[in-house]
């Protein structure tokens, strides 16, 4: 949704297939020069363009064996049994390997002919539309599963939906799910009152939400189509199959530690933007708190920190959750829906290993991997913290804190 987190080192990004012509494309039109930039004030800025010279010594080259198992053993499977009653309902979904591979090679596939139409001043539909039926008729079986398990889920949820993922991360980028979602915001927009419809941080609000809501589905179809139209899953499934690297520079591909599945959970309407909360868990302690829509400011949210801090404290503090937290080692990020005093339930958890996965701005939120004093915090070395955004940010900065996409469809900027 935000600005997206630099990836792994060790993980190819598509940053290398033919796509990231179509980057340079968005920074052509852009304008191609500093007439169109816009400052932003010094107190707003959280710039990572620097070398982190801290990622550079052998404990990133020689450990990524391990940090490529940490990874993909701590997916959704790893700690949904210990929490299952405090967590979304969730059916699993065996996701083979050549299925893996065919999700890969129609992302290379397409990136590949969007790339080309790119060059040639063409457009590329009808091409990719071609290879989604293609890569969807290769994959019927896994979508009938699929569609099994989203049945499930959404006859369990209140909105009748249910989201799919993989057991890693989601296809929350998916250009289709922000077409849609796209479509609803401008509905809204429009029957919005004056003011709001000028209120930046209110119109942020408004795509959150429907970028949320597109990622809800209601049959295998939907759910395949969302996991075809994602850089990340690709990016999650291509490393899943090539493995860590060898000395030689070349992926192990070890069939044996394939661990990657898919899920399907059970929507449930009550979570709202402002719902959500970012905790880091270190040393199987939760050491910092932090709304996880960021670079938003929720009025609602104020003069409740106390009561929202102290229930999630005592939800991470039961065996349930400590046993979760242990399954990853210790260290995690775990997210939060706190939906009134009393009542908290666990979104998910995620991989965090202090030197890679999840130490970019847009996982630790609020807080700072590489500030002195937020690493302290983050690592319990300093008393707990729990931090919401006290005011709207200014344009500027909230422009910098979004993906291109998002700044076209907010603040109407075009692509050459």
């Amino acid at each position: 949704i935000w600005a997206p987190a630099r990836p792994c080192p060790h993980r190819r990004s598509t940053e290398r297939l033919p796509c990231a012509m179509a980057f340079l494309a968005e920074l052509k039109g852009a304008g191609g020069g500093v007439g169109k930039l816009k400052s932003v004030p010094k107190e707003e800025l959280r710039d990572r363009s620097h070398a982190n010279t801290s990622l550079s010594g052998k404990d990133v080259l020689e450990d990524e064996a391990d940090r490529w198992k940490y990874f993909f053993n701590s997916g959704c499977e790893a700690w949904f049994t210990d929490i299952k009653e405090h967590t979304f309902r969730s059916t699993f979904v065996k996701l083979k390997r050549e299925e893996a591979s065919i999700i890969v090679d129609h992302w290379e596939q397409r990136c590949r002919v969007a790339a080309a139409a790119e060059s040639e001043g063409r457009s590329a539909d009808r091409e990719l539309e071609e290879l989604s039926s293609k890569a969807m008729q290769e994959l019927e079986p896994l979508g009938k599963l699929l569609g099994k398990a989203i049945d499930e889920e959404c006859a369990a949820s209140a909105a009748g939906l249910a989201f799919v993922k993989l057991s890693t991360r989601s296809p929350k980028d998916s250009r289709k799910a922000l077409a849609k979602a796209e479509v609803a915001y401008q509905q809204r927009l429009a029957a919005a009152p004056q003011e709001v419809r000028e209120d930046d941080n209110e119109r942020w609000k408004f795509l959150s939400e429907e970028v949320t809501r597109a990622g809800a589905v209601a049959s295998g179809e939907e759910g395949l189509t969302l996991l075809l139209d994602s850089a990340r899953v690709f990016e999650d499934l291509e490393y899943a199959l090539r493995g860590p690297k060898l000395p030689d520079g070349v992926g192990s591909g070890a069939p044996g530690d394939y661990n990657v599945s898919l899920v399907a959970r059970a929507w449930d309407p009550r979570l709202t933007l402002q719902s959500e909360f970012r905790g880091i868990a270190w040393g199987g302690k939760l050491t910092c708190l932090c709304q996880y829509f960021h670079p938003l400011y929720f009025e609602g949210l104020q003069g409740l920190q106390g009561q929202i801090e102290k229930d999630c404290l005592a939800l991470f503090s039961t065996p349930a959750v400590g046993a979760a937290v242990r399954s990853l080692g210790g260290h995690c990020l775990i997210d939060f829906a706190w939906l009134g005093s009393g009542e908290v339930i666990i979104v998910e958890l995620n991989p965090f290993d202090g030197v890679c996965l999840g130490t970019f701005p847009a996982s630790t939120g609020l807080f700072l991997w590489d500030n002195e004093q937020d690493q302290a915090i983050m690592k319990g070395d300093a008393p707990f913290e729990f931090r919401i955004r006290s005011e709207k940010l200014s344009q500027p900065a909230l422009k910098v804190q979004c993906n291109l996409d998002w700044r076209r469809i907010i603040y109407n900027e075009t692509k050459a």
